[in-house]
């Protein structure tokens, strides 16, 4: 069974990002991020709220995004649990950050979308040759005598 924790998530920030500092002095970055689900026939739209916490020096360049912006957030998915004052058991899920890219920095008044990344058109119909490619390349001319003039791929 695999041990894997991973994360992406692209969403808007929804609050401006807090930071703090702890008693140890390492830094703490806590915002929210909205993330939007895809539509569905028949459905309202709906989206999640996650709070995202990023640590020392992320946490710094985090404090920077503003309300609204569009982020990428790499991460790993946090459950933590503790006793309120009335005795309930709490149970909170975080995302804890290990990158953040900032796509876009646009108002939350601005309708604004997910850019979409498009392949390039093909400016000739004629298909790319790898072996013709090694040869010629200079850096890969050792190469090529090294494989002999058929390259497995």
């Amino acid at each position: 069974m695999s041990r894997f924790n991973k994360i992406i998530l692209i969403g808007t920030v929804s609050n401006t990002p807090e930071l703090k500092q702890t008693s140890s002095g390492d830094s703490l970055c806590t915002f929210t991020l909205n993330v939007d689900r895809p539509e569905m026939e028949n459905v309202n739209s709906k989206s999640d709220m996650f709070t995202v916490n990023a640590w020392r020096d992320l946490a710094d360049s985090s404090a920077t995004l503003t309300e609204g912006s569009i982020v990428v957030v790499d991460g790993s998915i946090r459950n933590r649990s503790f006793d309120n004052d009335n005795g309930q058991r709490v149970y909170i899920t975080e995302i804890e950050a290990r990158s953040i890219k900032s796509i876009s920095n646009t108002s939350t008044s601005q309708t604004s979308s997910i850019p979409v990344v498009e392949e390039s058109p093909q400016t000739s119909d004629k298909s790319f040759d790898f072996n013709e490619a090694i040869k010629t390349d200079e850096k890969s001319s050792e190469f090529v005598t090294q494989l002999g003039e058929d390259v497995p791929f």
